[in-house]
């Protein structure tokens, strides 16, 4: 089983794939799975402390990058020793968090950090520039993904890497997220996790 993924090869599955199936539940992951040639990675929204490991190593099995959102996972206390949990026994590739406080500590531990943002207001906007060389994650995760003008603001300000998620329902909401700037998207509908945007930057 491949615990870890180095950096640059999810990347390029990201650059490659241009979407993350999100996964909420224990059913989505056959779905996942039968189109794991299809997505750049999976971030998992379901679990506890009882089965995140499982469902991680069936993800790992099939050679497909997890992240688990770590606010997601029940029963899962995000101190020094939850952290430990996640990085020496569930082995991820890395964690989805809104928890800045997070970033650091999770980094310390080798693991991938994806900050998922909800812009509410222009303070939370000046916010991630203002902390970018404070906590600084490996991609940032701005939601929804109708906000543009943040993704197309967001990807000429920040050297990291952005993503989006939330309010995708069609292959022209992903192609208008991809084309203000996002690297790629993060979306929990099964329907997208088959569609091929791998062409997509072309429209940029």
């Amino acid at each position: 089983m491949r615990n870890r993924w180095n950096k640059e090869e999810v990347f390029r599955r990201l650059q490659q794939h241009k979407k993350i199936a999100a996964v909420k539940s224990p059913k989505g992951i056959e779905k996942a799975l039968a189109n794991k040639d299809r997505i750049a990675a999976v971030f998992l929204l379901a679990g506890s402390i009882m089965n995140v490991k499982r469902f991680v190593d069936v993800f790992q099995n099939e050679d497909i990058p997890v992240l688990i959102h770590a606010e997601k996972i029940g029963g899962l206390l995000l101190n020094n020793e939850g952290l430990d949990f996640i990085a020496n026994y569930v082995k991820p590739f890395g964690i989805v968090t809104t928890k800045p406080a997070l970033i650091k500590k999770a980094r310390e531990r080798n693991l991938f950090v994806v900050q998922r943002v909800f812009m509410i207001d222009s303070e939370v906007y000046h916010n991630v520039l203002d902390n970018k060389q404070k906590n600084e994650p490996d991609m940032i995760e701005i939601m929804p993904s109708t906000l543009h003008e943040v993704i197309r603001s967001y990807s000429v300000l920040l050297d990291i890497p952005i993503i989006t998620g939330g309010l995708l329902s069609t292959s022209d909401h992903v192609e208008a997220s991809l084309e203000a700037g996002a690297l790629a998207v993060s979306t929990s509908n099964e329907s997208l996790w088959a569609r091929d945007f791998s062409n997509a930057e072309l429209l940029r």
